[in-house]
């Protein structure tokens, strides 16, 4: 597949895709894993909430893999260690707030005791077999996150995976330009970077002036006021807990990763003088004007505190006529329908809703276009490799380090295996790579049997026909027949339910002796009449499932 001697990158999540990041490095017969995240399902999906890596490759060079280093604490490139470390079987770096978050993270899967977690300081240094690695603080929407300078004999290579330049970012450091510059200095074979924003013109924002506008929405609220953020944005967090004592209001934390995150916080030194949080159960205690939540669910999730609060389900909150709830984020690509739907149900609350095309309430964690030309003068690159980010993106982001003067660029999407060095960047192959779905307590492929037919009922319904027969073939009763979501066998269906069952009937009774013995050629007779009724009467071809019963 690929020379030992070769330095190689690989890709099996985040490239062609925004999110479950997974990026491996090959060389000197060794390979070292950067992140391992997870993506969400969809209506794709049915029943899944959590996808990972394709854990195939990872499986075939276990005994080669030195380590995992994760740049951050965001789930799409922490959250895959839970499910995927037994088929990696080794050693985990990561900063203290990661680490901590993902010692909570592995006690769900029973294997806090099991995964040997190493703590590195921000901006530390490790080696791990043939790569030496040297970490670099980064402004991003969660704290300590680091780009990794990857230090080979054939070369270095920059992996700056998710970033931005906020000259004020409140929690956590700036993005050190110095060092980066040093980097540069030393020269690197590659910059592996961030490419979400590359559409974006100019800068992504600063948490500074966003708590100013976010204090003067909220001192202009006269009820209660939500915020809904991602849970591992700890600076949007502390710029709440700030307006709230400015506005003379409280803290509630609704949503248990939201108190999960502010705990881990603490532990690592930030969020160290705030007052304490409200307790969801409280707040119907306190005057509606003195009340600030922040809450889970902004990208629409079912279950999530802000969907149960629109939905007026939730077991401690609710929100009426005169309270306000601000959507404090960007809504990720695909999420729209449900974000809409929780909208529409505040509307009906006649709750006031503001988002960020309404004022100045979220900045992007990612750096747009300008960013990314300050980055390219710092390194100073030969070559440019597009990290985080869809098809397009990959490609606008070749396209705009090209026009920026970087003179090559190389494009690995999941699965192709791209030579760095030694020669011109080159992909020499293709590994296996795709989805696996958390199924409870199991892997499956998302495009395997069980998601497959998950979703043909989901769409097209399923239907399951049991006959009796006896010994001599004859039907000894009416085939039973249920179809929940196609017929009820009740009211206005209750014909379509006996005529589909008339027919399976007639197919089967018409059938010679011998094919009524054949259970294979009995099940597909029954199936084809089945379906031809239902798609008749409703247009829908369902699936359908036949029992064969002989006594």
């Amino acid at each position: 597949m690929n020379n030992p001697e070769d330095l190689v990158f690989l890709p099996l999540g985040g490239c062609g895709e925004i999110g479950m990041n997974l990026s491996l490095y090959g060389h000197d017969g060794a390979w070292l894993m950067v992140d391992c995240g997870v993506t969400f399902g969809d209506d794709l999906t049915p029943g899944i909430v959590v996808m990972v890596p394709d854990p195939a490759f990872l499986v075939e060079i276990a005994d080669k893999l030195v380590g995992v280093i994760v740049t951050h604490a965001h789930e799409d490139h922490i959250g895959g260690i839970p499910y995927l470390w037994r088929q990696m079987n080794c050693p985990v770096f990561a900063t203290p707030f990661a680490a901590g978050l993902l010692r909570r993270k592995l006690s769900e899967t029973g294997l806090e005791n099991a995964v040997p977690i190493n703590e590195v300081k921000p901006g530390g240094e490790i080696s791990l077999g043939p790569f030496d690695v040297s970490f670099v603080n980064l402004a991003h929407s969660v704290p300590e996150t680091q780009a990794l300078t990857i230090k080979t004999r054939l070369g270095n290579i920059l992996h700056a995976s998710d970033w931005k330049i906020d000259p004020e970012p409140l929690v956590g450091p700036c993005t050190d330009e110095s060092v980066l510059r040093a980097v540069g200095g030393e020269g690197v074979l590659a910059l592996m970077c961030d490419s979400t924003n590359v559409f974006v013109e100019g800068r992504s924002g600063s948490e500074g002036p966003l708590r100013d506008t976010l204090k003067k929405i909220v001192g202009d609220c006269a009820g209660k006021v939500a915020v809904a953020c991602f849970a591992s944005n700890v600076a949007r967090m502390e710029s709440c807990i700030r307006v709230a004592e400015d506005t003379g209001r409280r803290v509630a934390l609704i949503g248990r990763s939201l108190w999960r995150i502010a705990e881990i916080s603490k532990e690592c030194g930030y969020l160290s003088d705030c007052p304490e949080f409200v307790d969801a159960r409280d707040i119907g205690y306190l005057p509606r004007e003195e009340v600030l939540m922040l809450v889970t669910g902004s990208q629409g999730e079912s279950r999530a505190a802000l969907s149960r609060i629109a939905a007026d389900d939730h077991p401690d909150v609710t929100m009426s006529e005169g309270d306000t709830v601000i959507f404090s984020s960007r809504e990720i690509p695909g999420n729209e329908r449900a974000i809409g739907r929780v909208k529409n149900q505040l509307a009906r609350l006649n709750v006031n809703v503001i988002t960020e095309h309404e004022e100045f309430v979220h900045v992007s964690g990612h750096p747009a276009r300008a960013e990314l030309q300050d980055m390219y003068s710092w390194i100073e690159p030969p070559l440019l490799v597009p990290l985080h980010g869809e098809s397009r993106h990959l490609i606008e982001h070749c396209k705009f380090a090209r026009e920026n003067g970087i003179e090559k660029t190389a494009l690995a999407e999941n699965g192709e295996m791209l030579r760095l060095a030694p020669g011109e960047p080159e992909v020499i192959a293709q590994v296996q790579s795709g989805r696996y779905a958390v199924d409870g307590r199991r892997l499956v492929p998302v495009d395997g049997d069980v998601v497959r037919a998950r979703r043909r009922m989901t769409f097209s319904g399923v239907a399951v026909v049991t006959i009796v027969l006896d010994e001599d073939g004859v039907l000894l009763k009416n085939p039973i027949l249920s179809a929940p979501g196609i017929v009820d066998g009740v009211g206005e269906d209750v014909d379509l339910h006996q005529e589909a069952i008339l027919a399976i009937t007639d197919t089967v009774e018409e059938m010679s002796e011998r094919q009524r013995f054949d259970d294979d050629k009995l099940e597909r007779a029954v199936v084809r009449a089945a379906r031809q009724v239902f798609h008749a009467e409703t247009g829908r071809r369902p699936n359908v499932d036949v029992h064969v019963v002989r006594i």
